[in-house]
């Protein structure tokens, strides 16, 4: 019996511990995002000087848009959509379009899991979430969701490594463990 309730209560453990882990690893980090960025090749195009602008120019840009606009849509046709034609002559009316683009130059396609890194880091710092997240269904009783501007603090940008994630639910499943044995041994 005592092993079956110290079974239990380490399985709690682990699903407790690997929620807060999802919780956690949810959002990509700014150098996370980056990195994907740099990864994709989308440099060859958006560096100083080049005919994009660069990593740091389109954060700054997005930190400075964000909650202007109540979609990713609107975003793109105010501020993106004439320089993309000015500079490529492509029509992108839409952030999906945008994405598709972007992804096209760089030799991927729009659901490459890198570019949706990018495209859902992007578009948290407008304060929007990317088309294709998982948001709950709405009726048409539910009001109009007003979308705010998403304040982040250092700790956020620079993110929780993947590794610091993994030994916080090591030690959290390693204290369940060791307080259900001496309660067991009681």
């Amino acid at each position: 019996m005592r092993l079956l309730v110290l079974m239990g209560i380490s399985l709690l453990g682990v699903i407790l511990a690997s929620t807060a882990s999802l919780v956690v690893l949810g959002q990509p980090s700014e150098a996370e995002a980056k990195s994907v960025f740099e990864g994709l090749g989308c440099t060859a195009c958006h560096r100083s000087g080049g005919i994009g602008e660069s990593w740091d120019e389109i954060v700054s840009h997005f930190k400075a848009s964000a909650g202007k606009y109540a979609s990713l849509d609107e975003f793109v046709k105010a501020e993106v959509s004439q320089e993309v034609k000015s500079k490529l002559g492509a029509e992108v009316g839409s952030w999906s379009e945008l994405f598709k683009t972007m992804a096209q130059y760089a030799g991927k396609r729009p659901d490459d899991p890198g570019v949706k890194t990018v495209e859902s880091f992007l578009a948290s710092l407008l304060g929007v979430q990317a088309p294709g997240a998982t948001t709950p269904p709405t009726t048409l009783t539910t009001p109009p969701q007003v979308t705010t501007p998403r304040v982040t603090t250092p700790a956020e940008e620079r993110g929780v490594s993947f590794l610091v994630a993994a030994l916080a639910a090591l030690v959290i499943v390693a204290a369940i463990v060791l307080a259900a044995f001496w309660l067991a041994r009681r």
